[in-house]
């Protein structure tokens, strides 16, 4: 099963968004990510967080509805996002789509992309998506699905990612380490419709940035 987490970050649509929304089981708003959901006129199976980016009119209007709202402490040793990941874990979802986690602070920025690295997310499929990207890390035998001329960016977490070899680039890797100070992984590109990346150890985020659009059939589904 899907879910959609909205965080209250930059977010801007596009259709290949719109399609992953519509294929989600589960609408989540983090906190002040409502807003999101709002502006494109959805309603959120889920309000979670802290609410201290909530309007109080909003929180008064979804109290009167079925929608799940889940309150933490404002005073807590995780930001929302990590505390809405895992609450959506643990009712059984196996994919997490986070969008609206770019842009804003620049503090969240950063520890959005990090805290993924916790390895007890090893086995779930999370992205993070923006417009025209999306963000993840790389299994140690990971395949990508895109389109020849798509961007495709290897970017070491750990200080060495060791043994990393690729297909489907234009520049391939063949067994090389990728270290967490050199830019050797940045701005590949894919040279047909499907890349493999396999390596030993280490974390391997990769950014994916895509050369087109899916077609649509239609706008948001509401859920």
């Amino acid at each position: 099963m899907k879910a959609a987490l909205f965080v209250n970050g930059e977010f801007e649509k596009d259709d290949r968004i719109v399609k992953q929304i519509n294929q989600s089981d589960l609408l989540v708003a983090v906190d002040g990510g409502l807003r999101h959901l709002k502006n494109f006129g959805l309603t959120p199976h889920i309000i979670i967080g802290d609410l201290d980016s909530t309007a109080s009119t909003d929180l008064e209007y979804y109290q009167q509805t079925s929608v799940n709202i889940v309150k933490f402490p404002v005073q807590k040793d995780e930001t929302d996002l990590e505390l809405a990941v895992d609450y959506v874990l643990n009712l059984g979802f196996e994919e997490l789509l986070i969008l609206g986690a770019t842009g804003g602070r620049i503090d969240h920025f950063f520890v959005n992309f990090l805290f993924f690295s916790n390895p007890k997310y090893l086995n779930v499929n999370i992205k993070i998506l923006t417009k025209n990207s999306e963000i993840f890390y790389c299994k140690f035998e990971q395949i990508i699905q895109g389109a020849s001329g798509d961007l495709l960016s290897l970017i070491p977490i750990s200080e060495v990612v060791s043994g990393v070899k690729t297909t489907g680039l234009l520049y391939p890797l063949n067994g090389e380490n990728l270290l967490r100070w050199k830019s050797r992984g940045i701005s590949n590109q894919m040279t047909d419709q499907k890349a493999k990346i396999v390596f030993g150890s280490g974390e391997l985020l990769c950014v994916h940035g895509f050369n087109s659009q899916p077609e649509i059939d239609e706008e948001y589904d509401e859920k």
